[in-house]
């Protein structure tokens, strides 16, 4: 992780004197404001906060133009996203409160992500900041549930072709029901729910090729799997393994 990423503001009011410090990640001292009195914060805190709050907001346009150029793999080609800081009290965070906003629609104006994005919107935006934000980090396993949501067809294919591109560089686990995401692993396991003498139980199982495609039928057509939908599936599986090559 950078530095400018990885800021921390601490601020010690023993005594008679306020010290306020802005360091990396690794310990390396950025800055130190100092004052005596009751008025140190205003000084010495206030400069370190500023500090960050200008790192943050370098480090923020880093962030809006790699997330919108995953979002341009997703299909979402029309989305606009943006980092939105305001000036609150200063505390031990900083002075900044951050928000994430996106329009999905044109003519649409900037608004807060939790408040308009749709289920199939929402999951590939936390799809695409996981992606970026996972090459900063040390985490080796990545674990997607249900991060279909509200996606199918042409978004659910690039979502799958997505999560195949990150799983060459982490292990991805993920819990769907969508056959494009489903064809696309390289490991298929089928996880059922039942009961047995009155308890509850979960049994997971491997599945093999003729099993996955008996699988993906299901995913795709219910309880009745005809031959066309089993054509479906191995052409899904077959197809998948084309790209999973490919990368």
């Amino acid at each position: 992780m950078s530095e400018q990423q990885g800021l921390i503001l601490s601020v010690d009011g023993g005594g008679t004197k306020t010290e306020a410090c802005l360091a990396d990640t690794a310990g390396h001292v950025l800055g130190i404001g100092r004052a005596a009195g009751s008025n140190a914060l205003s000084v010495g805190a206030r400069q370190a906060a500023q500090a960050l709050s200008d790192a943050r907001k370098a480090a923020a346009d880093r962030l809006t133009a790699q997330i919108l150029a995953e979002l341009q793999q997703l299909d979402m080609g029309k989305i606009r996203f943006a980092v939105d800081f305001a000036e609150k009290p200063l505390d031990s965070d900083g002075m900044d409160t951050v928000r994430f906003l996106m329009s999905a629609n044109v003519g649409e104006e900037l608004r807060p992500i939790h408040k308009i994005a749709s289920g199939g919107e929402l999951a590939r935006i936390m799809l695409a900041m996981k992606n970026v934000l996972s090459e900063q980090d040390m985490v080796g396993t990545l674990v997607f549930d249900e991060v279909d949501t509200g996606v199918s067809g042409r978004a659910a294919q690039k979502v799958a072709e997505k999560m195949a591109r990150i799983s060459r560089r982490k292990q991805v686990l993920c819990v769907t029901h969508l056959p494009q995401l489903a064809a696309m692993a390289d490991t298929h396991f089928s996880v059922e729910k039942g009961e047995k003498n009155g308890r509850t139980y979960t049994a997971v199982q491997r599945l093999d090729r003729e099993q996955r495609r008996q699988e993906l039928a299901r995913l795709t057509g219910g309880s009745h799997v005809s031959r066309t939908m089993l054509d479906g599936a191995e052409e899904l599986l077959a197809e998948a393994e084309k790209f999973r090559d490919s990368i």
